[in-house]
């Protein structure tokens, strides 16, 4: 940094000078080459005139003093430029000469070559990896070379990734979904995904009959019930493009609290924000409150939706509570149903079956799955529907907590042989 300033302090010295001596040599050059006017013709001058000739000389020798001293000044300030440079440069070339300059030349060269020759090695694995991946992908889409001959093909067994074999069913569905063939399992396990994909988008729709757009919104609120955010944000935009709407998402999403906690459903938002934002849509969306956030508009509403789900027993469930926490049934009211349920978006029946969804996810809450259970019945989602929502939601969250969930219903709703 020393020397730099050095540097630069030269520089502005230089400039001062260029400057100062343009400047000088222009008005000496005024002064000393401007022709003097030609004097006007006069007659012959009288004796008396010849002391005024003795004078000019005078005048001439001192325009020559002071160019000289303004030439040596000049000069001087010049020198002084010259030995300020030389110096600077002799410090500079002391240190350039020094042991400890010439190591660390030494080694920032070195250390400026291994960099490259690292990054020279890493773009090559790179180019050949996303070769091979490339590769892999063309395959996945296009198929196996059909010229490969027999023994060709028991080659190709020991070296190529496995090509997985997609039925027609799910074949069509991911098509609808738009799902990519560049995903990461597809990489590195391609025979799960192919066992996951034929069984969740063949076997299961082939045999529970729901529209595009409930099956979805069940799989997100089964996810989100379970917790499973990664396969949440890869199934968001699946949903969307086969048509569930964005203010449908955030509506289950947003319920989602009242059963899960924002603990478990902040991740969620988040993601579902991201999601949405990603496929275009201009957030905040149109607000779908119905109620004020006053206690009689939330009451209100509250009451009117616990009604709609469980019946005409529930008018005044507020004053139910507990002696020692009443304020647990008053939050039911105008908190879970009077916030949530009140909203638009999704219809009463739907929140009733993306609840039962949260619950029969999440485990271990059969008292509210059981209440739930004949909440829907009450709004109009009757015992084939559930098992349809139950047996849709298998593949992700699995059979003991699918299992139990159909117990409930056989039991809420009257076992049937």
């Amino acid at each position: 940094m020393a020397d730099e300033e050095k540097f630069e302090d030269v520089e502005n010295v230089v400039e001062d000078v260029e400057i100062e001596v343009e400047a000088e040599i222009v008005e000496v050059e005024v002064e000393v080459t401007e022709p003097e006017p030609e004097p006007e013709p006069e007659a012959e001058p009288e004796a008396e005139a010849e002391p005024e000739a003795d004078a000019q000389p005078e005048e001439e020798a001192a325009s020559q003093d002071a160019y000289d001293e303004r030439f040596s000044a000049i000069a001087e300030r010049i020198a002084a430029f010259v030995a300020k440079g030389e110096e600077v440069m002799a410090a500079w070339e002391a240190k350039a000469d020094s042991a400890e300059f010439n190591e660390k030349t030494r080694a920032a060269s070195s250390a400026i070559d291994d960099f490259a020759t690292t990054l020279q090695t890493r773009i090559e694995k790179a180019a050949d990896q996303l070769a091979q991946n490339l590769d892999v992908i063309a395959r996945a889409v296009y198929g196996k070379d059909a010229d490969v001959t027999e023994n060709d093909g028991a080659e190709n067994e020991e070296t190529e990734p496995y090509q997985p074999q997609f039925t027609p069913a799910a074949s069509a569905l991911r098509e609808r979904m738009r799902v990519g063939s560049g995903s990461d399992l597809l990489l590195t396990d391609p025979e799960f995904v192919e066992r996951f994909a034929n069984f969740a988008f063949d076997d299961v729709p082939t045999d529970v009959d729901l529209p595009d757009r409930t099956r979805f919104m069940c799989w997100l609120a089964t996810l989100l019930g379970c917790q499973g955010i990664d396969e949440f944000r890869a199934l968001l935009p699946a949903a969307l493009n086969v048509g569930l709407e964005p203010e449908a998402v955030k509506e289950v999403v947003y319920q989602a609290v009242a059963y899960l906690g924002i603990g478990r459903v902040y991740p969620f938002l988040k993601v579902t924000n991201e999601v949405l934002v990603a496929a275009g849509v201009e957030l905040p969306l149109k607000s779908q409150a119905t109620t004020l956030p006053t206690e009689e508009s939330r009451y209100e509403g509250g009451e009117k939706a616990q009604v709609a789900c469980f019946g005409e027993q529930m008018h005044g469930y507020k004053d139910r509570g507990a002696a020692d926490y009443p304020y647990i049934a008053q939050w039911l009211v105008k908190n879970c149903f009077g916030d949530w349920y009140t909203r638009g978006g999704l219809t009463i029946a739907e929140r009733e079956m993306v609840t039962f969804c949260f619950i029969a996810a999440q485990g271990g809450c059969e008292a509210q799955l059981r209440a739930h259970t004949a909440g829907n019945v009450q709004c109009g989602n009757d015992r084939a529907f559930l098992i349809k929502v139950v047996s849709n939601n298998v593949p992700f969250i699995g059979y003991p907590r699918s299992l139990n969930a159909m117990a409930i219903v056989e039991e809420v709703t009257g076992s049937k042989e």
